[in-house]
Protein backbone atom coordinates (compact mmCIF):
# COMPACT_ATOMS: atom_id res chain seq x y z
CA UNK A 1 0.00 0.00 0.00
CA UNK A 2 1.39 3.38 -0.96
CA UNK A 3 1.98 6.06 1.65
CA UNK A 4 -0.61 8.30 0.00
CA UNK A 5 -3.35 5.64 0.27
CA UNK A 6 -2.44 4.97 3.90
CA UNK A 7 -2.66 8.65 4.75
CA UNK A 8 -6.09 8.88 3.06
CA UNK A 9 -7.33 5.78 4.86
CA UNK A 10 -6.19 7.08 8.22
CA UNK A 11 -7.72 10.46 7.41
CA UNK A 12 -11.15 8.95 6.63
CA UNK A 13 -11.08 6.85 9.78
CA UNK A 14 -10.13 9.87 11.81
CA UNK A 15 -12.92 11.95 10.29
CA UNK A 16 -15.51 9.20 10.92
CA UNK A 17 -14.38 8.98 14.52
CA UNK A 18 -14.66 12.74 14.85
CA UNK A 19 -18.26 12.71 13.52
CA UNK A 20 -19.17 9.86 15.85
CA UNK A 21 -17.69 11.77 18.77
CA UNK A 22 -19.65 14.91 17.87
CA UNK A 23 -22.84 12.83 17.57
CA UNK A 24 -22.41 11.16 20.94
CA UNK A 25 -21.25 14.22 22.88
CA UNK A 26 -23.69 16.75 21.41
CA UNK A 27 -25.46 18.96 23.95
CA UNK A 28 -28.87 18.22 22.40
CA UNK A 29 -30.56 14.85 22.06
CA UNK A 30 -30.13 13.38 18.54
CA UNK A 31 -32.01 10.58 16.80
CA UNK A 32 -31.45 8.96 13.45
CA UNK A 33 -34.76 7.47 12.28
CA UNK A 34 -35.41 5.11 9.38
CA UNK A 35 -38.28 6.88 7.58
CA UNK A 36 -39.44 3.71 5.83
CA UNK A 37 -39.84 1.56 8.94
CA UNK A 38 -40.28 4.44 11.45
CA UNK A 39 -37.68 2.77 13.68
CA UNK A 40 -34.74 4.27 15.53
CA UNK A 41 -31.40 3.73 13.79
CA UNK A 42 -29.26 5.47 16.37
CA UNK A 43 -29.57 7.60 19.53
CA UNK A 44 -26.87 9.68 21.21
CA UNK A 45 -26.03 9.86 24.93
CA UNK A 46 -28.04 13.04 25.55
CA UNK A 47 -31.20 11.41 24.21
CA UNK A 48 -30.60 8.45 26.50
CA UNK A 49 -30.29 10.84 29.45
CA UNK A 50 -33.40 12.74 28.42
CA UNK A 51 -35.61 9.64 28.02
CA UNK A 52 -34.07 7.21 30.52
CA UNK A 53 -33.64 4.50 27.86
CA UNK A 54 -30.22 3.04 26.97
CA UNK A 55 -29.12 2.69 23.34
CA UNK A 56 -29.85 -1.07 23.24
CA UNK A 57 -33.47 -0.38 24.28
CA UNK A 58 -33.93 2.22 21.56
CA UNK A 59 -32.15 1.05 18.41
CA UNK A 60 -34.43 -0.91 16.10
CA UNK A 61 -37.52 0.07 18.11
CA UNK A 62 -40.45 2.14 16.81
CA UNK A 63 -39.94 5.85 17.36
CA UNK A 64 -43.56 6.09 18.50
CA UNK A 65 -42.56 4.56 21.87
CA UNK A 66 -40.81 7.84 22.74
CA UNK A 67 -43.99 9.89 22.43
CA UNK A 68 -47.27 9.66 24.39
CA UNK A 69 -50.40 8.71 22.47
CA UNK A 70 -52.35 11.31 24.41
CA UNK A 71 -51.70 13.75 27.24
CA UNK A 72 -55.05 15.17 28.46
CA UNK A 73 -53.66 17.79 30.84
CA UNK A 74 -50.68 18.77 28.68
CA UNK A 75 -50.85 21.52 26.08
CA UNK A 76 -47.73 20.32 24.23
CA UNK A 77 -47.93 18.95 20.69
CA UNK A 78 -48.16 15.18 20.13
CA UNK A 79 -45.92 13.26 17.74
CA UNK A 80 -47.12 12.33 14.27
CA UNK A 81 -45.10 10.07 11.94
CA UNK A 82 -45.73 12.52 9.12
CA UNK A 83 -43.34 14.90 10.87
CA UNK A 84 -40.48 12.63 9.68
CA UNK A 85 -41.35 12.99 6.01
CA UNK A 86 -40.50 16.67 5.71
CA UNK A 87 -37.81 18.88 7.15
CA UNK A 88 -39.28 21.19 9.76
CA UNK A 89 -39.24 22.60 13.26
CA UNK A 90 -41.79 21.74 15.94
CA UNK A 91 -42.02 23.52 19.26
CA UNK A 92 -42.95 22.07 22.62
CA UNK A 93 -43.19 18.34 21.93
CA UNK A 94 -44.09 15.91 24.73
CA UNK A 95 -41.73 12.94 25.21
CA UNK A 96 -42.58 9.78 27.14
CA UNK A 97 -39.74 8.77 29.46
CA UNK A 98 -38.98 5.21 30.50
CA UNK A 99 -40.27 5.96 34.03
CA UNK A 100 -43.64 7.07 32.62
CA UNK A 101 -43.14 10.76 33.24
CA UNK A 102 -43.16 13.35 30.47
CA UNK A 103 -40.24 15.40 29.20
CA UNK A 104 -40.58 18.37 26.85
CA UNK A 105 -38.42 19.37 23.91
CA UNK A 106 -38.39 21.22 20.61
CA UNK A 107 -38.06 18.91 17.61
CA UNK A 108 -36.01 19.81 14.54
CA UNK A 109 -36.25 17.35 11.61
CA UNK A 110 -33.92 17.18 8.61
CA UNK A 111 -34.78 14.54 6.00
CA UNK A 112 -31.85 12.74 4.36
CA UNK A 113 -32.72 11.09 1.02
CA UNK A 114 -31.51 7.56 0.19
CA UNK A 115 -29.06 8.90 -2.38
CA UNK A 116 -27.01 10.48 0.42
CA UNK A 117 -27.24 7.63 2.94
CA UNK A 118 -26.34 4.42 1.12
CA UNK A 119 -29.92 3.66 0.08
CA UNK A 120 -31.74 4.43 3.36
CA UNK A 121 -34.26 7.26 3.83
CA UNK A 122 -33.27 8.75 7.17
CA UNK A 123 -34.54 11.58 9.32
CA UNK A 124 -31.99 13.48 11.41
CA UNK A 125 -33.88 14.61 14.53
CA UNK A 126 -32.54 17.06 17.12
CA UNK A 127 -34.49 17.42 20.37
CA UNK A 128 -33.66 20.41 22.56
CA UNK A 129 -34.62 19.87 26.22
CA UNK A 130 -37.31 22.35 27.33
CA UNK A 131 -37.47 21.17 30.95
CA UNK A 132 -35.78 24.27 32.39
CA UNK A 133 -37.99 26.55 30.30
CA UNK A 134 -41.10 24.63 31.35
CA UNK A 135 -40.10 24.94 34.98
CA UNK A 136 -39.59 28.68 34.56
CA UNK A 137 -42.97 28.96 32.84
CA UNK A 138 -44.65 27.09 35.69
CA UNK A 139 -42.93 29.31 38.26
CA UNK A 140 -43.86 32.41 36.29
CA UNK A 141 -47.45 31.25 35.98
CA UNK A 142 -47.61 30.48 39.71
CA UNK A 143 -46.20 33.91 40.52
CA UNK A 144 -48.68 35.47 38.12
CA UNK A 145 -51.62 33.82 39.91
CA UNK A 146 -50.18 34.74 43.31
CA UNK A 147 -49.86 38.34 42.17
CA UNK A 148 -53.38 38.28 40.73
CA UNK A 149 -54.82 36.85 43.95
CA UNK A 150 -52.90 39.43 45.99
CA UNK A 151 -54.23 42.19 43.74
CA UNK A 152 -57.80 40.89 44.04
CA UNK A 153 -57.42 40.60 47.81
CA UNK A 154 -56.07 44.14 47.95
CA UNK A 155 -58.92 45.33 45.76
CA UNK A 156 -61.45 43.55 47.99
CA UNK A 157 -59.89 45.11 51.07
CA UNK A 158 -59.98 48.51 49.38
CA UNK A 159 -63.66 48.08 48.49
CA UNK A 160 -64.45 46.92 52.04
CA UNK A 161 -62.70 49.97 53.49
CA UNK A 162 -64.47 52.21 50.99
CA UNK A 163 -67.84 50.59 51.80
CA UNK A 164 -67.15 50.93 55.52
CA UNK A 165 -66.31 54.60 55.08
CA UNK A 166 -69.45 55.16 53.03
CA UNK A 167 -71.48 53.21 55.58
CA UNK A 168 -70.13 55.39 58.39
CA UNK A 169 -71.00 58.53 56.47
CA UNK A 170 -74.45 57.17 55.65
CA UNK A 171 -74.97 56.01 59.22
CA UNK A 172 -74.12 59.50 60.41
CA UNK A 173 -76.62 60.96 57.97
CA UNK A 174 -79.28 58.49 59.09
CA UNK A 175 -78.58 59.24 62.75
CA UNK A 176 -78.85 62.97 62.08
CA UNK A 177 -82.03 62.35 60.10
CA UNK A 178 -83.47 60.36 63.01
CA UNK A 179 -82.73 63.19 65.44
CA UNK A 180 -84.20 65.70 63.01
CA UNK A 181 -87.33 63.57 62.57
CA UNK A 182 -87.75 63.27 66.33
CA UNK A 183 -87.33 67.03 66.70
CA UNK A 184 -89.77 67.80 63.89
CA UNK A 185 -92.31 65.38 65.36
CA UNK A 186 -92.01 67.13 68.73
CA UNK A 187 -92.40 70.57 67.19
CA UNK A 188 -95.43 69.52 65.13
CA UNK A 189 -97.24 68.10 68.13
CA UNK A 190 -98.05 71.52 69.63
CA UNK A 191 -99.64 73.17 66.58
CA UNK A 192 -101.35 69.89 65.73
CA UNK A 193 -102.88 69.80 69.20
CA UNK A 194 -104.27 73.27 68.51
CA UNK A 195 -105.71 72.17 65.16
CA UNK A 196 -107.36 69.15 66.78
CA UNK A 197 -108.73 71.20 69.66
CA UNK A 198 -110.18 73.94 67.48
CA UNK A 199 -111.52 71.34 65.03
CA UNK A 200 -113.39 69.58 67.81
CA UNK A 201 -114.70 72.93 69.15
CA UNK A 202 -115.82 73.87 65.66
CA UNK A 203 -117.74 70.60 65.35
CA UNK A 204 -119.47 71.20 68.69
CA UNK A 205 -120.28 74.79 67.77
CA UNK A 206 -121.74 73.82 64.42
CA UNK A 207 -123.85 71.09 65.98
CA UNK A 208 -125.31 73.52 68.56
CA UNK A 209 -125.77 76.75 66.59
CA UNK A 210 -125.27 76.07 62.86
CA UNK A 211 -126.45 72.55 62.11
CA UNK A 212 -125.35 72.50 58.46
CA UNK A 213 -124.51 69.01 57.16
CA UNK A 214 -121.82 70.16 54.72
CA UNK A 215 -120.10 72.37 57.30
CA UNK A 216 -120.21 69.57 59.86
CA UNK A 217 -118.69 67.18 57.32
CA UNK A 218 -115.84 69.61 56.56
CA UNK A 219 -115.13 70.16 60.25
CA UNK A 220 -115.19 66.44 60.91
CA UNK A 221 -112.73 65.86 58.04
CA UNK A 222 -110.33 68.38 59.62
CA UNK A 223 -110.53 66.59 62.96
CA UNK A 224 -110.13 63.10 61.46
CA UNK A 225 -107.06 64.11 59.45
CA UNK A 226 -105.57 65.81 62.48
CA UNK A 227 -106.01 62.58 64.47
CA UNK A 228 -104.36 60.61 61.68
CA UNK A 229 -101.44 63.06 61.61
CA UNK A 230 -101.05 62.63 65.36
CA UNK A 231 -100.84 58.84 64.98
CA UNK A 232 -98.22 59.14 62.24
CA UNK A 233 -96.14 61.53 64.33
CA UNK A 234 -96.43 59.21 67.33
CA UNK A 235 -95.27 56.23 65.24
CA UNK A 236 -92.37 58.28 63.89
CA UNK A 237 -91.28 59.29 67.39
CA UNK A 238 -91.48 55.70 68.62
CA UNK A 239 -89.54 54.44 65.62
CA UNK A 240 -86.65 56.85 66.19
CA UNK A 241 -86.22 56.07 69.88
CA UNK A 242 -86.77 52.29 70.02
CA UNK A 243 -84.10 50.12 71.59
CA UNK A 244 -82.09 47.89 69.28
CA UNK A 245 -81.62 45.22 71.96
CA UNK A 246 -85.26 44.66 72.89
CA UNK A 247 -85.61 40.94 72.02
CA UNK A 248 -88.81 39.15 72.92
CA UNK A 249 -91.35 36.63 71.62
CA UNK A 250 -93.27 38.51 68.96
CA UNK A 251 -96.36 37.84 66.85
CA UNK A 252 -95.30 38.36 63.23
CA UNK A 253 -98.70 39.61 62.08
CA UNK A 254 -98.54 42.44 64.62
CA UNK A 255 -95.10 43.49 63.37
CA UNK A 256 -96.22 43.37 59.73
CA UNK A 257 -99.36 45.41 60.39
CA UNK A 258 -97.47 48.00 62.48
CA UNK A 259 -94.91 48.46 59.71
CA UNK A 260 -97.65 48.93 57.09
CA UNK A 261 -99.33 51.70 59.09
CA UNK A 262 -96.56 54.16 58.20
CA UNK A 263 -97.19 53.54 54.49
CA UNK A 264 -100.96 53.05 54.61
CA UNK A 265 -101.81 56.45 53.12
CA UNK A 266 -99.08 56.16 50.47
CA UNK A 267 -100.46 52.78 49.36
CA UNK A 268 -104.00 54.11 49.23
CA UNK A 269 -103.06 57.20 47.20
CA UNK A 270 -101.29 55.01 44.62
CA UNK A 271 -104.12 52.51 44.30
CA UNK A 272 -102.10 49.71 45.91
CA UNK A 273 -104.08 46.94 47.59
CA UNK A 274 -102.40 45.09 50.46
CA UNK A 275 -103.46 41.60 51.54
CA UNK A 276 -102.03 39.86 54.62
CA UNK A 277 -102.74 36.17 55.27
CA UNK A 278 -101.57 34.04 58.20
CA UNK A 279 -101.47 30.29 58.79
CA UNK A 280 -103.43 29.29 61.88
CA UNK A 281 -101.44 28.60 65.03
CA UNK A 282 -98.30 30.34 63.82
CA UNK A 283 -95.73 30.46 66.67
CA UNK A 284 -94.28 33.72 67.98
CA UNK A 285 -90.74 34.58 66.90
CA UNK A 286 -88.01 35.48 69.37
CA UNK A 287 -86.63 38.66 67.84
CA UNK A 288 -86.34 42.41 68.09
CA UNK A 289 -89.74 43.50 66.73
CA UNK A 290 -88.54 47.02 65.97
CA UNK A 291 -85.70 45.77 63.79
CA UNK A 292 -88.03 43.39 61.93
CA UNK A 293 -90.44 46.29 61.50
CA UNK A 294 -87.62 48.12 59.71
CA UNK A 295 -87.20 45.08 57.40
CA UNK A 296 -90.90 45.11 56.47
CA UNK A 297 -90.90 48.89 55.98
CA UNK A 298 -87.98 48.52 53.56
CA UNK A 299 -89.74 45.74 51.63
CA UNK A 300 -93.01 47.69 51.54
CA UNK A 301 -91.23 50.84 50.34
CA UNK A 302 -89.53 48.90 47.54
CA UNK A 303 -92.88 47.36 46.57
CA UNK A 304 -94.49 50.82 46.51
CA UNK A 305 -91.75 52.22 44.26
CA UNK A 306 -91.78 49.20 41.92
CA UNK A 307 -95.56 49.37 41.46
CA UNK A 308 -95.44 53.13 40.94
CA UNK A 309 -92.68 52.68 38.33
CA UNK A 310 -94.92 50.29 36.37
CA UNK A 311 -97.11 53.27 35.44
CA UNK A 312 -100.39 51.32 35.86
CA UNK A 313 -101.72 53.55 38.63
CA UNK A 314 -102.57 50.53 40.78
CA UNK A 315 -101.02 47.37 42.15
CA UNK A 316 -101.14 44.61 44.70
CA UNK A 317 -98.93 43.52 47.59
CA UNK A 318 -99.46 40.10 49.15
CA UNK A 319 -97.88 39.06 52.44
CA UNK A 320 -98.19 35.44 53.53
CA UNK A 321 -97.10 34.20 56.97
CA UNK A 322 -96.69 30.43 57.27
CA UNK A 323 -94.67 27.60 58.77
CA UNK A 324 -91.75 26.25 56.78
CA UNK A 325 -93.02 23.02 55.23
CA UNK A 326 -89.76 21.08 55.68
CA UNK A 327 -89.16 22.19 59.30
CA UNK A 328 -92.44 23.51 60.68
CA UNK A 329 -91.46 23.37 64.34
CA UNK A 330 -88.36 25.52 64.08
CA UNK A 331 -88.91 27.96 61.21
CA UNK A 332 -91.48 30.43 59.94
CA UNK A 333 -91.62 31.80 56.38
CA UNK A 334 -92.86 35.22 55.30
CA UNK A 335 -93.55 35.63 51.59
CA UNK A 336 -93.64 39.29 50.52
CA UNK A 337 -94.82 39.60 46.89
CA UNK A 338 -95.60 42.61 44.68
CA UNK A 339 -96.69 42.98 41.04
CA UNK A 340 -94.32 45.84 40.22
CA UNK A 341 -91.73 46.20 37.47
CA UNK A 342 -89.53 43.33 38.71
CA UNK A 343 -85.75 43.04 38.43
CA UNK A 344 -83.36 41.89 35.76
CA UNK A 345 -80.72 39.27 36.61
CA UNK A 346 -77.95 41.76 37.42
CA UNK A 347 -80.18 43.81 39.72
CA UNK A 348 -81.41 40.66 41.48
CA UNK A 349 -77.85 39.39 42.00
CA UNK A 350 -76.69 42.72 43.41
CA UNK A 351 -79.84 43.68 45.32
CA UNK A 352 -78.29 42.93 48.74
CA UNK A 353 -75.07 44.87 48.10
CA UNK A 354 -74.68 48.01 50.25
CA UNK A 355 -75.32 51.27 48.32
CA UNK A 356 -76.49 49.46 45.18
CA UNK A 357 -79.64 51.11 43.85
CA UNK A 358 -81.41 51.53 40.53
CA UNK A 359 -83.40 54.51 41.78
CA UNK A 360 -82.69 58.10 40.84
CA UNK A 361 -80.36 60.20 42.98
CA UNK A 362 -82.22 61.36 46.06
CA UNK A 363 -84.83 58.58 45.87
CA UNK A 364 -82.83 55.74 47.39
CA UNK A 365 -79.65 55.11 49.39
CA UNK A 366 -79.13 51.50 48.33
CA UNK A 367 -79.04 50.47 51.99
CA UNK A 368 -82.58 49.19 52.57
CA UNK A 369 -82.16 45.58 51.49
CA UNK A 370 -78.57 45.24 52.71
CA UNK A 371 -79.58 46.53 56.16
CA UNK A 372 -82.59 44.21 56.14
CA UNK A 373 -80.39 41.25 55.24
CA UNK A 374 -78.03 42.17 58.10
CA UNK A 375 -80.93 42.29 60.57
CA UNK A 376 -82.15 38.86 59.46
CA UNK A 377 -78.64 37.39 59.60
CA UNK A 378 -78.32 38.35 63.29
CA UNK A 379 -81.11 35.92 64.16
CA UNK A 380 -79.96 33.30 61.59
CA UNK A 381 -82.71 34.27 59.16
CA UNK A 382 -82.40 34.22 55.38
CA UNK A 383 -83.77 36.23 52.47
CA UNK A 384 -84.27 34.83 48.96
CA UNK A 385 -85.34 36.87 45.94
CA UNK A 386 -87.37 35.71 42.95
CA UNK A 387 -87.92 38.29 40.24
CA UNK A 388 -87.97 38.93 36.52
CA UNK A 389 -88.72 42.06 34.46
CA UNK A 390 -92.44 42.79 34.20
CA UNK A 391 -93.45 39.97 36.54
CA UNK A 392 -92.99 41.54 39.96
CA UNK A 393 -90.77 40.50 42.85
CA UNK A 394 -91.11 38.01 45.70
CA UNK A 395 -89.01 38.05 48.86
CA UNK A 396 -89.04 34.85 50.90
CA UNK A 397 -87.89 35.42 54.48
CA UNK A 398 -87.13 32.38 56.62
CA UNK A 399 -86.92 33.06 60.37
CA UNK A 400 -86.15 30.64 63.20
CA UNK A 401 -88.76 30.50 65.95
CA UNK A 402 -85.93 30.95 68.46
CA UNK A 403 -82.43 31.33 67.02
CA UNK A 404 -80.89 30.67 70.47
CA UNK A 405 -81.99 27.03 70.39
CA UNK A 406 -80.99 26.14 66.81
CA UNK A 407 -77.65 24.52 67.71
CA UNK A 408 -79.01 22.56 70.66
CA UNK A 409 -81.97 21.30 68.62
CA UNK A 410 -79.67 20.27 65.79
CA UNK A 411 -77.48 18.25 68.17
CA UNK A 412 -80.49 16.45 69.66
CA UNK A 413 -81.80 15.55 66.21
CA UNK A 414 -78.35 14.35 65.13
Amino acid sequence: MSALKLVKKNSVASEAHLYELLFEEAGDAILLVDCDTKTIASANLRLQELTGFVAAELEGQAIAQLFPVQAPKVRSALFNSEMLEHSGFYEDMALLRKDGYLAFATLSVKTLPAAQTDGRNLAFCILHDMGAKKSMERDLLAKHWELKEAYEELNRAHMEVKSAQEALVQAGKLAALGELAAGVAHELNQPLAGVMGFGQELESLLKEKFPDATALDFAGEVTRNAVRMKKIIQQLREFTRRSTEDFRATEMRVVVEDSLKLLEQQFRSRGIEVKVSEEAGLPAIYCNPFQLEQVFINLATNARDAIEASGRGSGRVEIELRRKASDSDRFVEILFRDDGTGMDLETKNRALEPFYTTKEVGKGTGLGLSVSYGILSKIHGTMMIESSPGKGTAFLLTLPVDYRTLNSQGKKEG
